[in-house]
């Protein structure tokens, strides 16, 4: 146990030194009279931006870590003939893994979010009835908009989401965890409902795109909502442990 406790940190504090490295390279890589200036459009600055920051969590997420392994790693070791401790301390890790893997039924506060077909009429050309219909496109944005305004768990028509979940087209139906699902789409996400609001809510996101478009978008914070668990299964056939 403490084996692998120890590859485990071991293994993120050498990610960490190898991200700093790789920033200060990017950053310092030639000598002054080689330097150019480099002028950025909006979008390439944005880009650049996002990824700076997403280097930083990255760090301080492996620094989290690192520090959390260790503090374990100590525990087990000062704790190494009491059993029934360690034992406790994994059943309780692997219930905490459950949950982030979708395999428990959670609640919380945060966000429901429905999406309807907007009105069509038989007058409206092809282009235009698109426009009004709800695509799995659609969806697979919004789900991306909530992991990236910090929802813990997401869930469609009471289906969980997790890392293998499907959004596909399927006739007039979407079909989500292979099972087939019709308009309107119930979409509940659970995190820091205010902050998840104003996140999808503002003008760069994509429901104000569907919005503009005239799909039906009701959005409502809540202070409880249940997520059930995923009940599919996880096909694991070519990842193997790194020894």
């Amino acid at each position: 146990m403490r084996n692998n406790e120890a590859n485990i940190f071991i293994f993120i504090a050498f990610c960490t030194i190898g991200i700093l490295i790789s920033m200060n390279i990017s950053i310092f890589k030639g000598s002054d009279s080689d330097k150019k200036n480099v002028f950025l459009n909006w979008e390439q600055y944005q880009k650049a931006y996002s990824y700076k920051n997403k280097l930083r969590n990255d760090i301080l997420e492996d620094m989290e870590q690192y520090k959390d392994y260790s503090e374990k790693l100590k525990k087990y070791e000062n704790n190494d003939k009491n059993e029934v401790q360690v034992k406790a301390n994994i059943n309780k890790e692997l219930e905490q893994n459950k949950i982030i893997l979708g395999k428990t039924a959670v609640h919380g506060q945060g966000l429901k979010i429905t999406l309807s077909d907007g009105k069509i009429t038989d007058s409206m050309d092809f282009f235009l009835k698109q426009m009004r219909i709800v695509h799995n496109t659609d969806i697979i944005q919004i789900i991306n908009d909530l992991n990236n305004a910090g929802a813990e768990a997401i869930s469609i028509n009471g289906h969980r989401i997790v890392d293998t979940s499907e959004v596909y087209c399927s006739g007039p139906f979407l079909r989500v965890n292979e099972v087939k699902i019709a308009s309107p789409f119930l979409i509940y996400a659970i995190g820091n409902k205010e902050v998840l609001y104003n996140y999808m809510m503002s003008d760069e996101n994509y429901l104000k795109i569907m919005i503009t478009r005239k799909t039906v978008v009701n959005v409502e914070m809540m202070e409880d909502i249940k997520i059930s668990a995923y009940n599919g299964n996880y096909n694991i056939k070519f990842m193997k442990e790194i020894n």
